[in-house]
This record gives structure tokens, sequence and C-alpha cells, in this order.
């Protein structure tokens, strides 16, 4: 065999055995742990369950990728797929969604990857060192009190 296909054949196994064992080992944090997130859904169940409503709340990577989720008994279904969406919106710009009503009034949540976003108030930003790495949405109740249970669930977030 000649000499320059060996070298190419045998680079292409090796770039190969590489991306395998780089793919097989953990992803690079892109959001909030699944702990922080757990305990961020406590603390905005504990502000529902105070303001007397029932909320779904969710939280997103900086991709609007689920990371955890809950629903309260008395939240009704479709609350969930809100909460999601609110929360997309805010991790894709970095904002309150409430803040964003200019922005999805340009159709951008039909263009960017992943869609899926509601520029409606009830999600916050989770920032980390000054950078945003997702956010938390919720639905179920009142514009302002589904922020506030979200702005709750994040400053629970260690």
């Amino acid at each position: 065999m000649n000499r320059g296909i060996l070298l190419v054949v045998g680079f292409g196994v090796g770039l190969s055995f590489g991306l395998m064992a780089n793919s097989a080992g953990a992803q690079a944090m892109v959001g909030p742990s699944l702990a922080d997130s757990q305990s961020a859904l406590a603390a905005a169940e504990a502000a529902a369950v105070e303001m007397g409503v029932g909320l779904t709340c969710a939280v997103v990577d900086s991709r609007g990728a689920l990371v955890a989720l809950a629903r309260m008994d008395s939240a009704r279904y479709f609350t969930a797929d809100v909460a999601v969406g609110k929360a997309r919106a805010s991790a894709a710009f970095g904002a309150p969604s409430g803040a964003l009503s200019n922005v999805g009034s340009l159709g951008l949540d039909t263009v960017i990857e992943g869609g899926g976003m509601l520029f409606l108030q009830g999600a916050v930003p989770i920032t980390k060192n000054g950078q945003s790495v997702g956010a938390m949405g919720c639905s179920g109740a009142a514009s302002q009190q589904d922020e506030d249970a979200a702005t709750a669930g994040v400053a629970a977030m260690g």
C-alpha cells in the first residue's frame, strides 16, 4: 500500500478514536445543574404556595433545553408548555421574558434555533459570572406572580 495512503488512513483512524473518546465523556456545562434547578423549583413552589396559586415552573439551559420542570397539582395542564416557552425566551435574550414583547413582535421566535419561545411576563434569566446560563419560567397565575415565583427560584440557586 502507498505510504501516503497509510498515513491518511492512520490519521483518520486516530482522529475517529479521539472524537469518540471526547464524545463519550461528559459534555461541557451549558446551564444550571439538575441540583440547582431542583432547589429553584422548590423555592418557586414555596413562593406559589405563599401566594395561594398553582404554578408550573421550568428551568432551561442557555440553549433553551429543558433541565427540570415541576407542575403543582393545582396547575392546569397547558402551563407546562407556557412555562418552558417563557423560559426559552428569557434564556435566548438574557432578559426577563416580559421585557421582550417588542422582540416577539418581530417574529424571531420562528427563526431562532429551537423556537417555542413565548414573550410573556413570567421568566427571568439565570446568570453566573455576569453571563446568562439559562432561565426559569413559571405559568399558572397572574403574570407578575409568575415572575415573582421565578425570581424566588433563581434567588435560591447556589
